[in-house]
């Protein structure tokens, strides 16, 4: 199953850098829903308690239906609000996205001068013939090399994309901790269930139940620390979180995605920590430091890890669920984690879950000293 040679072309491997689609042209479809009727109709069935059949002068609920056309009805009701979330959800990240390039366009008016005002404010590096040959290798090792060149110039533009969105992140995301913009509309809710996605073969600290997903890019500005600091926080808050690591090549896709699979295989030898922790270790040195280099500074067996970088094997569907699941959650940035039903993303993070740990300790304890006074009063005569 090749990641790269037909997804390229289709582009679709943007898709597997998760959230830099929220840069593509994807549009919102919209459905034309104008009569007031039909929207009604539409919002009608939030159970399956509520009428959706008149027959013969009697209405009936999907709860009356035999067992099989009732978990018929149950399962298009669910297909149904997650359709409604994922249009929410786009419309979310596109008006994120005008947002962005909005202030962007006010900056540029105001300095009266496009090219160097967008060149000073966007300061990035272009795209080399280098850097698509990584990401074309990384996206399929299998892949015929002569298979390079008919697509060098679309993995190019794709890369200079995702560098200008990078770049407009970081300048925009400067100005909103400044507190001079924020986006007004909100962000589609509820979370998925973590019991509802599927979580199989990703990297999980413990075998306890997953209660927390961190999505990990080793190359954004604020990860690497951010997992230092995570990981100092799962010490201080034993048992607590217990997180699943979700691979998500989102920032220089061309070297994150080599990253990403080498986790996966380091995951599949029973070796993620120690290839995580080398990953750590190297910080701003990543891209400059191989895939290869890394894996042989673990306990991995250097071998097989090579067998399963090249070969592929049970990593497409990996890499497309971890797609699939930051697609999910809506995410937008990173560093970011999912936990108690809440997305965090960005800075503050580590405070933000503090604050939450502390908070569900707390309630533990006083639950904990209710049973104990309850117990105690069934015990006395």
């Amino acid at each position: 199953m090749a990641l790269c040679r037909k997804s390229v072309l289709s582009g679709a491997l943007g898709g597997l850098v998760a959230s830099a689609a929220i840069w593509l042209t994807a549009h919102l479809n919209n459905q034309g829903i104008d009569d007031k009727a039909t929207l009604q109709s539409d919002t009608a069935f939030a159970s399956l308690n509520e009428p959706f059949l008149l027959h013969k002068g009697k209405s009936l609920s999907p709860q009356q239906l035999s067992d099989n056309l009732k978990n018929q009805f149950s399962r298009a009701l669910t297909l149904r609000d997650q359709a409604v979330r994922d249009a929410k959800l786009q419309f979310f990240k596109e008006a994120d996205k005008i947002a962005r390039l909005h202030l962007l366009e006010v900056q540029i008016a105001a300095s009266g001068s496009a090219e160097k005002t967008e060149e000073e404010l966007l300061a990035r590096d272009e795209a080399t013939t280098q850097d698509a040959r990584l990401l074309y290798e990384a996206s399929d090792p299998s892949a015929p090399r002569e298979g390079f060149a008919p697509v060098k110039d679309q993995l190019i533009g794709y890369l200079n994309e995702v560098r200008r969105r990078e770049a407009l992140e970081q300048w925009s995301n400067g100005l909103r901790e400044k507190g001079e913009w924020s986006l007004l509309v909100g962000r589609p809710a509820p979370l998925p269930e973590l019991s509802s996605v599927d979580l199989r073969g990703l990297p999980a600290d413990g075998k306890s139940q997953p209660n927390a997903l961190v999505f990990v890019d080793y190359l954004c500005t604020d990860c690497v620390s951010f997992y230092v600091d995570f990981a100092k926080l799962m010490a201080e808050h034993t048992g607590q979180l217990r997180p699943v690591y979700v691979p998500f090549p989102y920032t220089r896709p061309e070297v994150s995605m080599s990253l990403a699979r080498g986790s996966l295989c380091a995951q599949q030898l029973g070796e993620f920590p120690s290839f995580h922790m080398a990953a750590l270790t190297k910080g701003e040195l990543l891209s400059e430091v191989s895939v290869f280099d890394l894996a042989r500074q673990t306990g991995v067996k250097f071998s097989e890890f090579k067998s399963c970088y090249k070969s592929g094997e049970g990593l497409t569907d990996l890499l497309l669920r971890a797609q699939s699941l930051a697609r999910q959650f809506g995410l937008m940035q990173t560093p970011a984690v999912v936990f108690q039903g809440q997305l965090l993303e960005g800075s503050g993070i580590i405070q933000k879950l503090s604050g939450l740990l502390k908070a569900a300790s707390q309630h533990e304890q006083l639950t904990k000293r209710n049973t104990d006074n309850k117990r105690r009063g069934s015990s006395q005569p």
